[in-house]
């Protein structure tokens, strides 16, 4: 059996948020190039659908806050969540199953650290776990109190 090895370097940024990537398709026995590719991609600003604004209380311990995952279809839906601020904002359960046109309880975790800024903005990505397409965004306002 041969084995194919895909390698993809940035080359160069084109204009905002487009980038052109060169693949290279090489044999792994021969290391010969077996093909290329130009592949461009092109990423979007998150569609936001709610906005919270989110109180976060000047303490040691992490700070445990809900929001409601709405479903607006009229099947079940799992839904994968997930965050721009990973090492702040902490999803317990990030697979989400909303039964149709209902919503469940999102329950996260707020990691305060000593160089947090008064405010942070972050969001969370509401995708379809099965195709891991963005459904929609929650923009979050972290407000934590002075220490």
């Amino acid at each position: 059996m041969t084995e194919t090895r895909i390698d993809a370097d940035v080359v160069r940024e084109i204009e905002t948020r487009t980038k052109k990537f060169v693949v290279a398709v090489v044999n792994s026995n021969t290391l010969k190039l077996e093909r290329g590719f130009l592949v461009f991609g092109k990423s979007e600003a998150p569609r936001i659908t709610q906005k919270y604004i989110m109180n976060i209380p000047a303490t040691d311990e992490a700070v445990r806050r809900k929001i409601a995952i709405r479903n607006p279809y009229g099947l079940p839906k799992t839904f994968r969540i997930t965050t721009s601020h990973p090492e702040i904002v902490k999803i317990t359960d990030q697979l989400m199953s909303v039964p149709p046109m209902g919503k469940l309880p999102c329950e996260m975790f707020f990691v305060r650290n000593s160089h947090h800024h008064q405010n942070i903005e972050t969001l969370l990505y509401i995708s379809d776990a099965e195709t891991y397409v963005q459904e929609e965004a929650y923009s979050l306002t972290l407000d934590f109190e002075a220490s």
